[in-house]
């Protein structure tokens, strides 16, 4: 049998699906839309199918067939995953989001499912840090309360971790975002709902065999210039530091002169190795220009494999998969990495015409190293450095010992400090049975074992370096060095028992869900620490011959649940839905251990109204929602209404030496300890246009969470005990978000646009804080605002009395604003005066007395939004992912941006300088007999004047608004250009499908912040001393057999 398939514009239709129906043969159409097929009866139906397409069946007569594929217009019946069902997307009156990992994930170098969502659905936020095997956390429409409150997380109907599936196994991954939505997982959902369903083999599926592998290479972003050696040296004397470095072992004025000399004629100098210069008096200067980044940041590398094989029969069906991911991060070290193995198996069978049985067994297993800092010399320390002794001039003690000796460089300090090792394994088993008892009723029967384990160990070690004047230290003094292991056990029992019943008569549809939920988490921990290893190259706890430290703690919590949904439809067109579900809760005292939970939704499907027909030509549905539902917050810990005592070891003013069992006293808790309760409004529509090519979503929604654990009324210090937690304050939210899409295609053109932005403001409506501190929080405050100063510039000469200063006494005029506990002088932050009393200070520190800060910013991401920008011609396709904030205010701070940050005398020589903190404050002259004493060279530089900050009493690195910066970014997330080849090549090698990718991961950011800040960051968050975040270029291909 021959034919051709095409779309309704003669276009042949590259890889459509060409089968037999009932049977495995089957077929994919070529470059030119024809195929062939063979052993194929007279009169046997053929079923044409394609993405984006219908799906059409046709009888074969004998004769060459050419098939006409039209565009699917039947959009509205996609399916969304809902709690413990599906529902029809025309038929959701709830707040959901749904995406397709395929679509989000793509093939992007990324070992993370969380990782992959990021800007893909309004509302939807992932946080998390950067470096190798970084879990990644999920926050839905902003801050649900004080005491905290994740989303649920399911994986499959069961709590589970994302970070540690692959995402090659997922299918798709739904958002629950109102409580009419998440009101049937009722307490643990009050911060929303992320289900993840992973991928099933439908019944009848071809054998597929499936390979895609990539590899990659990590290059880190926003690194900071580091100034020269001279500017450093000018810098270090400008803060007046002692005129000696190195604890008083060198001469900074020398070391500025032979640093000059070397530059001009390096053989003027006898040094040994590169640029070391020895003084006849034995001291050591360093002289050779060394960049921090070049000893700390290389490139890192990651490659991906995954292979998985399906298929199936009208009665059974399967599918198994396994991933390997493998990431060596861009630090300097072997010791910066993350692996992770994933296999998972699936089976489904038809046992009877009424009974179907699925299994799911998987086992995920990560093992992540990371150096850890010895002491404080990992902190960037002698950064102008050699990695190694001069050869041939190695001291007594090295000689002979075949050893390199490593220098006190920041490198060093990383690839030769110990590292610590972490090894997670979740073995898991789920089952599901699925009893059909009549048509358009089914019961259905779901338990889950996990089971997750948890070991750290580290052993502090000892190695011998070389300090700045090339003397030989030791890491760990003898027997300091140490060993320490920590096991956590957590043992997770599910079991989920509901049923479903769909009928619909006449104009009228019934839908009914009722189950019960039963689980149980055990959770286990054991940490014992041990100084001194008789046998360092094999540590153990038993090895130990000095203190020994042992810690351990328990906890369990159970659920037991029964909830219910009843959806109603006239005429396809009204709708009603109502959720229920009385839970129970281990984690509360009995007598307010329970809670029901209910919500109510309607939605109107507008567009089909008789006098909506004007619009007929162009819309397809326009559907008005509006939903209102309360649900309770269990984020607290097991025991917080149970006073407990906690027993452990500790030095007693008797003896300070000698650790001993010691047991605190219980603290107080609440007769009246129970549930937060979270009420959730939301209005939204969604609209349907243009042959289903453009889609809207918009909400707008108001949450207002009371009873939140809080301290109470304050407890007399004689008691000896804190304030009990009480549900005593309140918090309310508000924000909105929108969705819009549009897809089409054009013979073999075909492109997509993708658009979504978010926004929630949250208030304090009620907290125990009378004295209204601003440092707390008090009614009213808007969480995540910035309290500080308004910046005024700098002080000047002019500000003091010219006599008292000529003689070193800084003595500020009259009519000069001055700074409590302060003596400033020229170059130093100045403050408005916003009180009038002429002393900058904090006052009460009260809404009534908050002296001169004020609000000044906030740190909440405002207008959180993503993009998506696809467009493919025949086998070429070009795939663009953007995510950003439209606005956030950053506080600048740290070592990124002040010199010598929190440095002394002794240690500032160790700490890098950078070529955006030379601009900083300096006077033209410090002689006191000088015209221009003391007046400023550079009035308006960025930074404040440079000085000992070891011995800090000036207030310039307080937090004002000049060092509030606008932390807006846009970031394309990801660019991935792939090429699938024609189908008529790849099956001569005997394959079905072959892909090629090169995919690049961060590849640009707008943002205003300057270098060694990432907005994606938290506050402070500087590359200095945070893991940076980095670039992924990586390479890959994808092929199915």
């Amino acid at each position: 049998m021959q034919g051709l398939v095409k779309d309704i514009f003669g276009e042949p239709i590259i890889g459509a699906s060409v089968v037999i129906k009932g049977t495995t043969n089957g077929t994919i159409t070529g470059l030119d839309g024809e195929f062939s097929l063979n052993n194929v009866e007279k009169g046997s139906v053929i079923q044409v199918s394609f993405i984006g397409y219908q799906t059409q069946e046709i009888a074969w007569n004998g004769q060459p067939l050419t098939l006409t594929l039209k565009e699917d217009s039947r959009q509205l019946e996609e399916v969304i995953v809902v709690g413990f069902g599906t529902q029809k997307k025309e038929n959701l009156t709830g707040s959901v989001s749904q995406v397709s990992m395929d679509e989000v994930l793509g093939d992007r170098p990324v070992t993370s499912a969380a990782a992959a969502l990021q800007g893909a659905m309004p509302g939807l936020t992932i946080g998390g840090g950067s470096g190798p095997g970084q879990s990644k956390s999920f926050n839905i429409r902003g801050t649900l309360s004080i005491n905290g409150g994740s989303p649920l997380v399911l994986i499959d109907n069961v709590e589970g971790d994302i970070n540690m599936l692959n995402p090659e196994d997922i299918e798709s991954v739904t958002v629950l975002k109102d409580a009419a939505s998440s009101a049937i997982y009722g307490a643990r959902a009050a911060g929303g709902v992320v289900l993840v369903t992973t991928k099933r083999p439908k019944s009848g599926t071809n054998f597929n065999l499936n390979y895609n592998f990539n590899v990659g290479w990590e290059k880190p972003i926003n690194v900071l210039e580091q100034a020269s050696l001279l500017e450093y040296i000018d810098a270090y004397q400008e803060a007046g530091y002692t005129q000696t470095y190195w604890a008083g072992n060198g001469d900074v004025a020398k070391w500025r002169d032979y640093l000059v000399q070397y530059k001009k004629d390096p053989s003027s100098l006898n040094t040994i190795g590169d640029g070391i210069y020895k003084d006849t008096d034995g001291r050591v200067y360093w002289l050779s220009e060394k960049n921090i980044y070049d000893n700390i940041l290389t490139t890192g590398f990651l490659n991906n494999h995954n292979i998985s094989a399906s298929g199936g029969t009208d009665k059974i069906r399967f599918r198994l998969s396994a991933g390997l991911s493998k990431e060596n991060g861009p630090l300097y070290t072997d010791k910066d990495s993350y692996y992770r193995k994933n296999i998972s198996a699936f089976v489904s069978a038809d046992v009877l015409k009424w009974f179907t049985q699925e299994i799911t067994v998987s086992y995920s297993d990560a093992k992540k190293k990371m150096p850890e800092r010895v002491g404080n010399m990992v902190d960037f320390y002698s950064t102008r450095l050699v990695q190694y002794y001069p050869e041939g001039n190695m001291p007594a003690e090295i000689i002979g010992t075949d050893e390199e000796l490593p220098t006190q460089t920041p490198m060093n300090m990383i690839r030769y400090a110990p590292v610590s090792t972490t090894r997670t394994a979740i073995p898991r088993i789920s089952t599901r049975s699925i009893f059909k008892i009549l048509p358009g009723w089914s019961v259905t029967a779901e338990y889950t074992f996990d089971r997750k384990d948890v070991n750290y160990d580290f052993y502090s070690g000892s190695f011998k370096y070389a300090d700045c004047q090339l003397a030989v230290k030791n890491s760990i003094e003898a027997g300091q060095d140490y060993y320490k292991l920590q096991d956590e056990q957590t043992r997770y029992n599910a079991f989920n028992l509901y049923s479903n019943f769909e009928k619909k008569w006449g104009k009228h549809g019934f839908k009914a869900m009722v189950g019960f939920n039963q689980e149980s988490s055990y959770y286990k921990l054991f940490m014992g620490q041990v100084k001194g290893q008789t046998a360092p190259s094999v540590p153990s706890f038993e090895g130990g011959s000095g203190e020994k430290l042992l810690q351990d703690s328990y906890s369990e919590y159970a659920i037991r649940s029964g909830f219910a949904r009843l959806n109603y439809s006239f005429n396809d067109r009204y709708l009603l839905e109502l959720n229920g579900r009385y839970d129970g809760s281990s984690k509360f005292p009995k007598n307010s251990r329970f809670g029901f939970f209910p919500s109510v939704s309607l939605g109107w499907r507008m567009g089909q109204e008789k006098f909506m027909n004007w619009s007929k030509s162009w819309l397809d549905d326009f559907k008005l929602r509006a939903s209102y539902g309360s649900i309770g917050n269990q984020s607290i810990d097991p025991y917080s209404y149970t006073p407990a005592m906690n027993v452990g070891l500790d030095t007693v003013w008797l003896d300070g030496n000698d650790k001993v069992s010691v047991i605190s006293l219980p603290g107080l808790v609440s007769s009246t300890f129970t549930w937060e309760t979270v009420n959730s409004f939301n209005v939204g529509f969604d609209v349907s246009a243009f042959n289903n090519r453009l889609q809207v979503v918009f909400d707008w929604f108001k949450r207002k969470t009371t009873g939140m654990l809080s301290e109470g009324i304050e407890i007399p210090s004689v008691v000896g005990a804190g304030a009990p937690l009480q549900n005593i304050a309140d918090l309310s939210s508000k924000g909105w978000e929108i969705n819009l899409s549009w897809r089409d295609r054009i013979g073999n053109f075909s492109y997509n646009i993708g658009f979504n932005i978010y926004d929630s403001r949250a208030f304090i409506d009620k907290f125990n804080n009378e004295s209204g501190f601003v440092d707390s929080n008090y009614v009213g405050k808007e969480l995540g605002e910035y309290w500080g100063y308004v910046s005024d510039g700098y002080y000047t000469i002019d500000d003091f009395v010219l006599e008292d200063a000529q003689k070193g006494v800084w003595t500020l005029k009259d009519n000069v604003v001055s700074i409590q506990g302060v003596v400033p002088q020229p170059g130093d932050e100045k403050f408005k005066d916003l009180d009038g009393d002429n002393i900058i200070s904090p006052a009460s520190s009260t809404l009534s007395d908050s002296g001169d800060r004020k609000v000044i910013g906030s740190k909440t991401p405002r207008y959180q939004f993503g993009a998506n920008i696809g467009v493919g011609y025949k086998g070429l396709s070009l795939d663009v992912r953007l995510q950003g904030v439209g606005k956030r205010d950053y506080v600048l701070g740290g070592a990124a941006l002040f010199p010598f940050a929190g440095s002394s005398a002794s240690d500032a020589v160790f700490q890098p300088l950078f070529y955006n903190q030379t601009d900083y404050w300096s006077a033209v002259s410090y002689d006191p007999n000088d015209p221009d004493f003391m007046k400023a060279k550079n009035p308006n530089a960025k930074l404040f004047r440079i000085y000992d900050q070891g011995n800090n009493v000036t207030s310039n690195t307080r937090a004002s608004d000049k060092y509030i910066q606008n932390a807006a970014y846009l970031r394309v997330k990801n660019i991935t250009l792939a090429y699938s080849f024609p189908k008529n090549w790849v099956q001569k090698a005997f394959m079905k499908d072959a892909k090629i990718y090169l995919s690049i991961e961060n590849p640009f950011t707008f943002s205003s912040l300057p270098k060694g800040y990432d907005p994606e960051g938290n506050e402070y968050n500087e590359i200095v001393w945070n893991y940076p975040y980095y670039r992924t270029i990586s390479l890959g291909a994808n092929i199915t057999f």
